[in-house]
């Protein structure tokens, strides 16, 4: 009998279980999971919405339509062989969120809020003419991007992101995401990650780029630094596809950016006048 009830024990602990809180997904906007080691996603996936393993700690959601029943998706940890159930239900205002799960409750960065006059200004001026100063820049499958003009103004670390479309198929942005990481840590691995939101960002959530086609997006943070042995890793995710880009910015590099005069909005100086 107490053989039985250690067989029964070691039978339980070999799969843990973990109840998530939940994704939000809509036909409009892609979310995120990050896991903390490599998952893989276990049982049926409904038809209701499109499930793609980006790689092997991220996994992004999508509905396929807008009236689909509340649903969980299983998704096990290689390694630990725990077991996460993931909730996923539809809304359009909380959909479109990069989600963190792990051991921890899962913690859901913010949404970029709508924009302040000042940081559109500065925004238009960075998108403006060439790049330059470039700090890095990431060729895969004819797609070309780069990092440049990293500025400060105010309390805020702005940067020019340019990605050039030079093949023959188009390029659909899924999503782009930002994090600090120690640069001796494993490859694209989410232990030891600080996921960051930028306060103001001029890329549309919909954005496809067909071929000799190029844009230039300006992202600003709140005013970070960073250890000699870390990175802001900025990473491009391509809808329906693979040719994800992967940048990075480092602390040698915010050490020569350059400072910007914070501008005055128009409102201001027409109040001011009166």
């Amino acid at each position: 009998m107490k053989k039985l009830i250690i067989i029964l024990m070691l039978a339980v602990m070999g799969t843990v279980s973990f109840a998530q809180d939940t994704a939000y997904i809509s036909r409009d906007k892609t979310t995120a999971l990050f896991f903390k080691s490599a998952v893989r996603i276990i049982g049926n996936v409904p038809s209701d919405f499109n499930v793609v393993q980006k790689e092997n700690g991220l996994i992004t959601l999508k509905a396929e339509k807008a009236d689909f029943t509340p649903v969980k998706i299983n998704v096990q940890d290689v390694s630990t062989t725990k077991v996460y159930h993931i909730p996923v239900q539809y809304s359009y205002g909380r959909a479109g969120r990069s989600i963190e799960i792990g051991e921890k409750a899962p913690v859901v960065t913010g949404v970029v809020k709508a924009p302040e006059t000042n940081d559109a200004l500065i925004g238009d001026q960075l998108a403006a003419g060439k790049r330059s100063d470039v700090v890095d820049h990431e060729k895969t499958g004819g797609i070309k991007a780069w990092v440049s003009k990293i500025s400060l103004a105010g309390n805020k670390v702005f940067f020019r992101l340019d990605v050039r479309n030079k093949s023959n198929l188009p390029y659909d942005v899924d999503f782009i995401r930002f994090y600090i990481r120690d640069l001796k840590t494993v490859a694209r691995m989410a232990t030891h990650e600080q996921e960051i939101v930028p306060v103001y960002a001029s890329l549309h959530k919909k954005t496809t780029l067909v071929r000799k086609q190029e844009m230039a997006k300006v992202f600003a943070f709140h005013r970070f630094s960073l250890a000699e042995d870390q990175a802001l890793n900025v990473e491009i995710y391509e809808r329906h596809g693979n040719r994800h880009l992967y940048l990075q910015i480092r602390q040698k590099d915010l050490d020569n950016l350059q400072t910007l005069p914070v501008p005055v909005a128009r409102e201001t100086i027409l109040a001011m006048d009166h």
